[in-house]
């Protein structure tokens, strides 16, 4: 169900504009916008967040970027040589780690040292098993 969010003038007229050149209403361009930054926001670490945030604040955006620049940054972030290093220490704790189930969205997918992949949800910080079980699941 649609609610009404107060947003400034100045991100209101940046929407519109930019609406308009991709053929989008401006409530579409800032949803879009948000889409786009909790993705960012999930793929780098929080100091990058604050870096970025406060880089958007300051300088001046392009009225028009290409879509390979776009997908050039994305990339770098993707391939980051620190997801690793972080991704490792991570395992080396022997707990289970958390990850998105691509056949079943909005379902987390928890993964045990062993291997052994389940399905749920979070609920309260607390992995709650659902009753289907992660594809790929032993």
């Amino acid at each position: 169900m649609p609610s009404p969010v107060k947003i400034s003038d100045t991100l209101l007229a940046q929407a519109r504009a930019e609406a308009a050149a991709m053929h989008r209403s401006a409530t579409a361009q800032i949803e879009h916008w948000a889409t786009i930054g909790r993705a960012v926001e999930a793929l780098v670490a929080y100091r990058d967040v604050l870096a970025l945030k406060r880089a958007g604040e300051t300088l001046p955006l392009p009225a028009h970027v290409a879509r390979e620049d776009v997908h050039a940054v994305l990339a770098r972030l993707v391939d980051d040589e620190g997801r690793d290093a972080a991704k490792a220490r991570i395992r080396a704790a022997g707990g289970p780690v958390y990850a998105a189930d691509p056949a079943h969205p909005g379902t987390i997918v928890e993964i045990r040292p062993d291997g052994t992949r389940t399905s749920g949800h979070m609920a309260g910080r607390r992995f709650v098993p659902g009753r289907r079980r992660a594809a790929g699941s032993k």
